[in-house]
């Protein structure tokens, strides 16, 4: 089915290909650019797997069980991972909304579903901030472009990234994770957290820019470890 899917999207429907292949050549020119047909199946496959309730098994997620603040990104089938996590460890993340009602209906229905506290990707910081206190798990999700951010390198070129999650980390020093899902050769979801030890200096000047450049590197080397899994139709260096 996932073939079927990209080969529709190579040949048939091809929303956003030139986008992608443009941002996939440009952070990897030594990988074929078909590959990008499987990123499209396994896109539309994951939230099939969403609608039918497929498991994902979740590696380590007792790290997280007190709380904190947790990178993520759009790997994989991030709403099947992001769902299944939820009902584990309470979470809080900011998350866009798709433009298409039925579809925004939907998704927010699946993620409310698993208990998870949605934000607004602006104006709700102080909501995040208290969602810290209580012991929840903060979900900063830096991979898409946010217009008002701060420009820093990712896959060599310069891409706006919201401030809030370096903000957040400085002024609270909270514990700090990272979570990245993908499908194994077996067909089967996979999610797994790691604890992550970012410099944090002591100036907010300073800190906002140093943690912002180091949330990218770390989605950087995350997507490198399944460079297809990635949302690559997004235009993030817009």
């Amino acid at each position: 089915m996932i073939a079927l899917i990209g080969w529709l999207w190579w040949w048939v429907i091809p929303i956003r290909k030139s986008l992608a292949i443009e941002n996939y050549a440009a952070a990897f020119p030594e990988r074929d650019p078909r590959e990008l047909r499987r990123t499209v199946g396994e896109l539309v496959a994951g939230y099939l797997d969403l609608f039918l309730g497929r498991p994902v098994q979740l590696e380590n997620m007792h790290l997280v069980q007190q709380g904190g603040i947790c990178l993520a990104g759009h790997g994989a089938a991030w709403d099947l991972a992001l769902c299944a996590a939820a009902k584990e460890v309470p979470a809080t993340i900011f998350v866009k909304t798709p433009s298409n009602p039925i579809a925004a209906w939907w998704i927010t229905r699946m993620r409310k579903k698993s208990d998870i506290e949605l934000l607004a990707p602006s104006g709700s910081l102080f909501s995040a901030f208290r969602a810290l206190r209580r012991g929840r798990l903060v979900v900063f999700v830096l991979d898409q472009r946010d217009n008002d951010g701060l420009v820093v390198p990712f896959f060599d070129r310069g891409a706006r990234t919201s401030r809030g999650f370096a903000l957040m980390l400085h002024r609270t020093r909270a514990s700090l994770y990272g979570a990245w899902q993908w499908r194994d050769e077996r067909g089967h979801h996979r999610l797994a957290v790691e604890a992550l030890d970012f410099d944090i200096p002591d100036t907010a000047d300073r800190a906002i820019p140093s943690l912002t450049a180091a949330s990218q590197r770390w989605t950087e080397r995350m997507i490198r470890t399944a460079p297809h899994s990635w949302l690559w139709l997004h235009n993030r260096w817009k």
